[in-house]
Order: C-alpha cells, then structure tokens, then sequence
C-alpha cells in the first residue's frame, strides 16, 4: 500500500509586490555606526576586518578567542610565539573609549503609571501607613495584599519627580487652607 503524502498548507509563490531592486539595495547598504568612537575612527576605504584590527577590536571573536585544539594543548611553546608576534594596534586608544563607555552604569529610569500613582496618593492621604486598611479599601480593585501595596507605595516614594510633586501639591493645598482659616 502506497503511503499518501500530505498536502503543505503553505505553497512556494513567488511574490510580485515585492521589488527586488531595492532588497538588494537595501542588503548592500553599509550599516550606520551608532557608537561614536568607533565612528571617528573609522576609514571609509578599508574593511571591516582592517578598520577592527587598527582600532585593537576583534571582527571575528571565534578566531580571536578560539578553543585550543589537543596538539596546541600538548605544545604550548607555538602558541606563546604567536602571541608575540602581535602589534600594538594603530587607534588603540578607540577600545579604551569602548571599555570607559560600558563600564559606566546606565541610569534607570523609573516611572509609574496614572492610576497606580493616584492610588498611590490616595491611599497615603487617606490611610497613612496602615496598609491593612488599604487592603480592606474598596478602591483595590486589584485586591493587592498589604505587602503588594506596601511595596507599591515604597516605589512610589522612591521615584524624585512623583514624589516630590505630590508633596509640593499637598503643601500648596495646606497653604491654601490656612489661608483661608486667617
């Protein structure tokens, strides 16, 4: 008995909307370089491979840090000649930029959204620190437990702009209301 085969779901079609001119284009184009030092240092005219190894970067990390084969293991006196037959690179002061610019820790930028940080407020102007209370508070829709909302609320003091707004708000409004009571 002859075994049926199944019919694919999907059939090669070559598609006509798509101009090939401009893929190809597109696949030629040279890359924008993003980081700044590696843009400065960059000659139009040479490779990749060449701009890399002047500047003392790596265009292929598997060749540069390649897993020692056994006959490399057993003999050792080969590779260390090979290290030293290497040059100091040309624009050696690029990888040091490179180094200084990843080692500095970006800044995380932290940000609540409208209804959490209005629940936020309106929690603390009601309750205070009494998270029980809140957790029992018809506006938890979410029904946070008194640790989510605790946390919540840690989160909300910890971010500068939020924070301080808030109690900018709040001291103009007391303000205000003593205004009125003179």
């Amino acid at each position: 008995m002859t075994r049926r085969r199944k019919s694919s779901s999907k059939v090669n079609k070559f598609r006509y909307n798509v101009n090939r001119r401009k893929l190809w284009k597109k696949a030629k184009k040279v890359p924008t370089i993003e980081s700044e030092p590696i843009k400065n240092a960059w000659v139009a005219h040479k490779g990749i491979p060449a701009n890399f190894a002047s500047m003392g970067l790596s265009a292929d990390v598997n060749k540069t840090l390649r897993i020692p084969k056994t006959k490399e293991l057993l003999r050792p006196a080969a590779v260390d000649a090979d290290k030293s037959s290497r040059q100091k690179p040309l624009k050696g002061y690029v990888a040091d930029e490179l180094a200084a610019e990843a080692a500095l820790k970006p800044e995380r930028k932290w940000s609540l959204s409208d209804p959490v940080r209005k629940f936020c407020i309106y929690m603390i102007e009601k309750y205070g620190d009494d998270y029980k209370a809140m957790a029992r508070d018809p506006r938890n829709y979410y029904q946070k437990t008194p640790k989510q909302i605790k946390g919540t609320i840690l989160t909300f003091k910890r971010l500068p702009e939020t924070y301080n707004a808030y109690l900018e708000t709040k001291k103009q409004k007391e303000e205000a209301s003593q205004e009125q009571q003179n």
